[in-house]
């Protein structure tokens, strides 16, 4: 049959939610970790608020950043809330974010001499003589956890490795910036965070324009011609229809109910909330698709009712951190 599907429907990455579409910011922050690793720059904070996108923006830099760099050691990690910061937990999961099975047992401090090993086991094999760390979520780092980081950047510099480590979290990230100038420990700073991006969320029809655009082209299987958008209305895509296209209504309907909600601030779409609206409706609206197949207005207003914009927005205005997060600084 013409149209086909090559795979099941829910063994789709719409389905399961396993994809990244790169967006302006996305690009932005590819660009700027390159200009990061290209410079030897030791560190640099980026921040944004929940659900942006960050933790997917972190999986496509590294995946950018091996294309360019084959073999480049990239070790990501996450940063866990905790009463109070145990060393042997964090040796223990930077070990075990490096691939070493042998990540538990052990003391502390050979724990230690085993990551340090570990990262130039990887160095080695590679044709740099540098290592990334992406620490998500790294507003949770104690001082003790940066001291510790910082141990690790020094060992590794005394072997010849240079250590670049970027900070991804909340905008908090900042106030944790200035609380170490104030208190003058710049060898953190200068390590860890002398540079800053603020990741953005949609600001604009023209970044979603982009944003529809990633599903036009993005194929799944790898190597076939079934683009996402053709995946869900093959025969509306046959006869010409992209979602690129569709940007005005959906700009439109998220604008509509950000407004109708009495916001009053500038309108910027988190990535996770973008998403997960044009997902609901490619997947709720497929049984409709045929030749002359178009969204309706109501199509796109249901959709960003049910991804649940308003309601995280209005969560996110009610914790909002007490910082500046308008634009870009330098230490």
């Amino acid at each position: 049959m013409l149209h086909q599907r090559p795979v099941k429907m829910n063994e789709h990455p719409i389905a399961t939610k396993k994809y990244i579409v790169p967006t302006p910011s996305i690009d932005e922050l590819v660009a700027r970790v390159k200009k990061i690793v290209r410079l030897r720059i030791p560190g640099g904070i980026i921040y944004a608020l929940p659900r942006y996108g960050k933790t997917y923006g972190i999986r496509y830099v590294i995946y950018e950043l091996r294309a360019e760099y084959p073999d480049a050691v990239c070790i990501s990690f996450g940063c866990e809330k905790k009463k109070s910061p145990s060393e042997d937990a964090f040796f223990f999961n930077l070990l075990a974010a490096a691939g070493h099975r042998g990540a538990a047992p052990g003391s502390v401090t050979k724990k230690r001499a085993r990551l340090i090993e570990r990262i130039c086991e990887l160095v080695d094999r590679s044709s740099h003589n540098w290592v990334v760390f992406f620490a998500d979520e790294a507003q949770r780092l104690e001082s003790l956890e940066y001291n510790w980081l910082h141990d690790v950047h020094n060992e590794l510099e005394r072997k010849g490795i240079r250590m670049i480590t970027i900070l991804v979290g909340q905008p908090q990230l900042l106030n944790r910036k200035s609380s170490f100038i104030q208190g003058r420990e710049t060898q953190i700073v200068l390590r860890f965070m002398l540079d800053e991006m603020r990741f953005d969320g949609i600001r604009s029809p023209e970044d979603i324009a982009t944003c529809l655009g990633g599903y036009d082209i993005a194929c799944y299987p790898e190597g076939t011609d079934w683009t996402f958008t053709r995946f869900y209305y093959p025969e509306a895509v046959a006869n010409g229809m992209s979602l690129e296209h569709q940007a005005g209504p959906l700009w439109d309907a998220f604008l509509d109910a950000h407004n109708a909600a009495g916001f009053g601030f500038d309108m910027e779409i988190p990535m996770q909330y973008f998403a997960h609206a044009v997902e609901i409706a490619l997947e709720e609206n497929s049984k409709h698709d045929c030749a002359n197949f178009i969204f309706s207005r109501a199509m796109w207003d249901e959709a960003v009712k049910d991804c649940a914009y308003v309601a995280a927005q209005q969560a996110l205005q009610d914790g909002m951190p007490d910082v500046d997060v308008g634009t870009d600084r330098a230490a």
